[in-house]
C-alpha cells in the first residue's frame, strides 16, 4: 500500500522546483510535508503573520494580495497547479509579506518552513535549483508588470490565452479554469474591460465556446503577432514566459 509520504513524493517530483532532484532527496522532503485541503474563499496565508510553512498548489487556484498602510488592498497575482507560495518561510523568523486566499476548493502540500530551510542548508544542489526556480518566478512577475504598462488590455488577454493554448484539430483552445472576474484582476482589468477585450479579439480569430469556458484561437501565430510577441517565435515556452 502506498503511504502518504510516497503519494506526496509522487506529486513533488513533477513540480518545477523539484523536478531535477534525486529520488532520495524528494522522499526526504516529503517527510516534511502533509496534505492541506481548503474550501473556496479561505485564507491560506495572512500577511504579517509568522511564516511557518510553504504551500505547493496541487489542485485549485489562489489569489495573492497585499494591504497598504491605509488599509487599501491590491492584487499581486493568481497562481494555480504546481506553483509555490509562502517562500518567506525559508527566512529565519520571517513573516509572510502577502496574503493568500483560495478562489476555489484547493488541495495543497504544506511544507514545514524551518525543516525545509535546514534541509536546503544540507543539500546545496537542491538549494541552487530552488534559487533558480524562484528567480525565474521573480522575472515572470517583472514581465507581468511590464505588460501592464506597455500593452493594451486585449493584447494582455491574448497573451494569457496563448500561454495555456492546446492544439486541437488545427486550431488552439484554451480552457478558462477560473472565473472571468478573477482573470480580470490578474491581468489588471475590470470584468467589463475583459468583456470588451474578448470582443476585440474576435477580429483576430478568437471565439468563445461552451458558455465562455473554452476560448478557441483560429491562428496562434497571427494572434501572437497582433499581441506583439512576433520576436518570441522559436522559444519553446515563449507564450508562458510572457505572462
Amino acid at each position: 500500500m502506498i503511504n502518504d509520504i510516497e503519494r506526496i513524493a509522487g506529486v513533488l517530483r513533477f513540480a518545477t522546483y523539484f523536478r531535477t532532484w534525486p529520488q532520495e532527496d524528494i522522499l526526504e522532503l516529503a517527510g516534511l510535508c502533509d496534505w492541506v485541503r481548503l474550501d473556496a474563499d479561505t485564507a491560506m496565508i495572512s500577511s504579517g503573520q509568522p511564516a511557518l510553512a510553504l504551500y505547493l498548489i496541487v489542485n485549485g487556484h489562489v489569489e495573492l494580495s497585499f494591504e497598504d498602510r491605509s488599509g487599501k488592498s491590491g492584487l499581486i497575482d493568481l497562481l494555480g497547479n504546481g506553483q509555490l507560495v509562502g517562500e518567506c518561510a525559508l527566512v529565519p523568523e520571517g513573516c509572510y509579506a502577502v496574503s493568500v486566499r483560495t478562489l476555489e476548493a484547493t488541495t495543497a502540500i504544506r511544507i514545514d518552513g524551518p525543516g525545509f530551510s535546514d534541509f536546503l542548508a544540507d543539500h546545496f544542489d537542491c538549494a541552487l535549483t530552488m534559487m533558480s526556480a524562484m528567480t525565474e518566478r521573480l522575472c515572470q512577475m517583472l514581465r507581468q508588470a511590464e505588460e501592464l504598462k506597455c500593452r493594451s488590455a486585449a493584447q494582455r488577454l491574448g497573451i494569457y490565452l496563448l500561454a495555456d493554448a492546446v492544439a486541437i484539430d488545427g486550431v488552439y483552445e484554451t480552457p478558462l479554469t477560473i472565473e472571468k472576474s478573477a482573470l480580470a484582476r490578474k491581468l489588471g482589468m475590470t470584468s467589463e474591460t475583459i468583456s470588451r477585450a474578448l470582443k476585440k479579439l474576435v477580429d483576430v480569430g478568437v471565439t468563445q465556446h461552451s458558455n465562455g469556458h473554452i476560448i478557441r484561437i483560429a491562428n496562434a501565430e497571427i494572434l501572437a503577432e497582433w499581441c506583439g510577441l512576433a520576436g518570441n517565435d522559436g522559444e519553446e515556452n515563449a507564450f508562458k514566459t510572457a505572462v
